[in-house]
């Protein structure tokens, strides 16, 4: 998939994600499993139309899985209504034009959380796919991974 088009100097194309305190809920999860990254592992698994990954918090620290837990949740619950994360990053924008055709499902573990992602449309699945590749790179990578576009790849 070409970004070329999309790709301009961090420049918030959908607009900011806000500053209320959702926001700032949201992003205190992210940043929070960010900075601990070296706790979490990902799998993923394709299936048809999608994916099945599963992320765990290997600590076994359950404040952590709760973060990772309520992190889900609410970023379904942007998706769902459309307010935006990381306008700035191409990969975020086109997932947020496109989400009325994702859908996602989730099962809460005892250490983490499956979610199983699906699109009927080629386009879509390989944006579930680059998207996928973005969570590894912020899970194995942290910060570094958080402050470039998607897909981080790591030279």
């Amino acid at each position: 998939m070409d970004f070329e088009k999309f790709k301009k100097e961090k420049v918030f194309q959908r607009g900011r994600g806000g500053s209320d305190s959702q926001h700032l809920e949201d992003e205190r999860l992210f940043h929070a499993l960010l900075e601990r990254h070296d706790e979490i592992e990902r799998t993923t698994k394709k299936i048809e139309g999608g994916i099945e990954s599963v992320t765990r918090v290997v600590s076994r620290d359950t404040e952590l899985v709760k973060i990772l837990q309520e992190h889900a949740v609410g970023m379904k619950k942007r998706f769902d209504g459309g307010r935006a994360i990381r306008s700035w990053d191409p990969l975020f924008t086109k997932l947020f034009d496109e989400r009325n055709k994702i859908k996602m499902r989730w099962e809460m573990l005892e250490d983490g959380i499956k979610v199983t992602l699906n699109g009927e449309e080629a386009e879509v699945r390989a944006l579930i796919d680059l998207h996928d590749e973005t969570l590894h790179a912020f899970v194995n990578h942290g910060f570094r991974a958080a402050k470039e576009e998607s897909p981080y790849r790591p030279k």
